[in-house]
């Protein structure tokens, strides 16, 4: 079965109650594909299935949290029993974080750790044999361009940067599987958990996406298996700048706002 169209295959998106995961959600099963919707929040998904029931695809609500190894094997199990393939995960589930000043932070951080990069490494070890059964497949790891540039809360960019590096090597040792794994790394995009009033609301309101943008590109992806993928395209020039000329980076990097290691709201 080939790519060129995600008509007529499995695809498990997580984080789908919301956001970037529901609007990829929404693609997918419009363009034909069966998306099993993974999120806590079942009402949601419910919800979701509903309103795409008479839409050319389906979508199969299934509730489980990515921080729970034994809820992502069910879920993986599940996938395999029901449909006897997964032809694309795409691990989009995140939190964002807070500030790192000290231990009454370590909470949250690690929570934010479990959550982004940890819940793709489970995801991923869950499904690579049945990915690998159903290839050529395809994975797309919703990373952040906090993945290559480190700005705002710590405990975030050093999962965005985990999911980075975990998805550079998996596109070299899983190519061999006929398993394209892509990072994916939105710039400032609005969604519940990231509203970007403090962007939205000023000058700089044109930086920012909509999750739909986002979606349009794992769409895209899922069809070309590139690699990687910048949304939009031109937050590349920031992570050029940040490997070609440091010093410049870094005081261009020192004004923003979100260097102090908050998450304006």
């Amino acid at each position: 079965m080939s790519w060129t169209s995600p008509e007529g295959k499995v695809v498990v998106v997580t984080g789908a109650s919301s956001g970037i995961g529901e609007a990829t959600a929404r693609r997918l099963v419009r363009v034909g594909a069966t998306v099993v919707a993974v999120a806590r929040r079942d009402d949601r998904l419910t919800a979701l299935a509903d309103e795409l029931s008479s839409e050319r695809g389906r979508l199969v609500p299934h509730a489980a949290d990515v921080t729970d190894t034994a809820a992502v094997d069910a879920l993986a199990a599940r996938v395999r029993d029901e449909f006897g393939a997964c032809h694309a995960l795409i691990n989009n589930a995140g939190v964002g974080g807070g500030a790192f000043v000290g231990r009454d932070d370590l909470d949250d951080a690690l929570h934010t750790l479990d959550v982004n990069l940890l819940g793709t490494v489970r995801c991923l070890a869950a499904f690579a044999d049945l990915l690998e059964a159903s290839a050529p497949a395809r994975v797309v790891n919703v990373a952040s361009v906090a993945g290559k540039l480190g700005i705002g809360p710590a405990g975030y960019a050093a999962s965005k940067f985990g999911v980075v590096g975990l998805s550079e090597a998996l596109s070299l040792s899983w190519a061999s599987r006929d398993i394209t794994v892509c990072q994916l790394n939105p710039g400032f995009i609005v969604t519940e958990g990231f509203p970007q009033a403090h962007l939205t609301s000023g000058p700089m309101a044109r930086l920012v996406g909509e999750p739909d943008d986002v979606a349009a590109r794992i769409v895209e992806v899922l069809r070309t298996g590139v690699p990687e993928r910048t949304v939009p395209s031109w937050y590349r020039s920031f992570v050029a700048l940040r490997h070609l000329a440091p010093p410049v980076y870094r005081a261009v990097a020192s004004r923003i706002d979100r260097a102090g290691g908050d998450r304006s709201e």
